[in-house]
């Protein structure tokens, strides 16, 4: 590993989950990756440790010495912050990564947030990547890790860390942009956005189609994510379930779903796209 990687997982996770974060590379026995959040000491926060092994990766959640406070709100999370931490977990689980998750000492289903205890004091996540032979010396293989390992933790951590949040209208955009008073800034959409991606993919819901078939690296990582009910129609009090109100869409899709008012289901628009393809083949085009 070298600097490059650092820039890549600092950058990885400003752009996916909107957390500015700081990376050092740590040498000892094996060279370790350690991210933590930039305006916070990691004392009063966290670390996340990348470390690639021989058979396998994993990345840890490593608490301050002084996050206690950090830890117990994170027990407090509400629904929606519940959900995307569950997003995130399952994505982990489909791709046969190993979660370690225990609150309190004791092991915890990290998809079942109705088992979590509700007074929190201590926390351990951790995730093993599915045995692999591992050369850290790739660069586009530690990419990868980083994007399927280090993404996901900082996403369930982030989706906890919901304390305290002061919502600033936007426009057309009821989610808002909440500040971070505890911890630091963060986006909850673009945590939202990163969990559905995780949990359901890069391939349109609708139509199958994805950016980089078609536009090779131009289109790598792009997708547009959709409110099944419309951010318009939501109240203030509506509590964002990413398993359930969020699909990826192709632009094509996202453009004829909101064509109605209101929009058009996935499921209706997938049955549109069979009909017409049906028509085609039979010259009806």
């Amino acid at each position: 590993m070298n600097q490059a990687l650092v820039q890549f997982a600092v950058d990885a996770v400003s752009s996916r989950l909107g957390l500015a974060v700081q990376g050092e590379l740590k040498t000892g026995d094996d060279v370790t990756l350690e991210l933590f959040p930039a305006e916070e000491h990691p004392n009063d926060s966290f670390i996340v440790r990348f470390s690639p092994g021989w058979r396998t990766a994993e990345a840890d959640f490593i608490p301050g010495t002084f996050s206690a406070p950090l830890i117990t709100q994170m027990g407090l999370a509400g629904g929606e912050n519940r959900s995307a931490f569950v997003a995130f977990a399952s994505a982990l689980d489909l791709r046969k990564t190993r979660i370690l998750f225990r609150v309190n000492g004791m092991d915890v289903s990290p998809v079942d947030a109705g088992s979590w205890p509700s007074d929190w004091k201590r926390l351990e996540i951790k995730a093993h990547s599915a045995p692999q032979v591992i050369n850290p010396a790739d660069i586009a293989q530690m990419r990868q890790l980083i994007l399927d390992l280090v993404i996901p933790i900082f996403g369930m951590l982030i989706a906890l860390i919901g304390v305290e949040e002061e919502e600033i209208p936007t426009e057309g955009e009821v989610e808002g942009r909440p500040i971070q008073t505890l911890i630091t800034r963060y986006e909850r959409k673009r945590v939202n956005r990163e969990a559905c991606i995780q949990l359901k993919g890069l391939r349109c819901a609708a139509c199958g189609f994805e950016f980089a078939d078609f536009y090779g690296p131009l289109g790598a990582g792009y997708i547009e994510v959709h409110h099944t009910i419309p951010i318009s129609k939501l109240g203030p009090g509506y509590q964002i379930n990413v398993s359930t109100d969020l699909e990826p869409l192709c632009s094509n899709c996202h453009a004829m779903v909101h064509k109605e008012d209101p929009p058009l289901s996935i499921s209706r628009l997938r049955e549109l796209i069979r009909s017409r393809h049906a028509m085609v083949r039979r010259g009806h085009g």
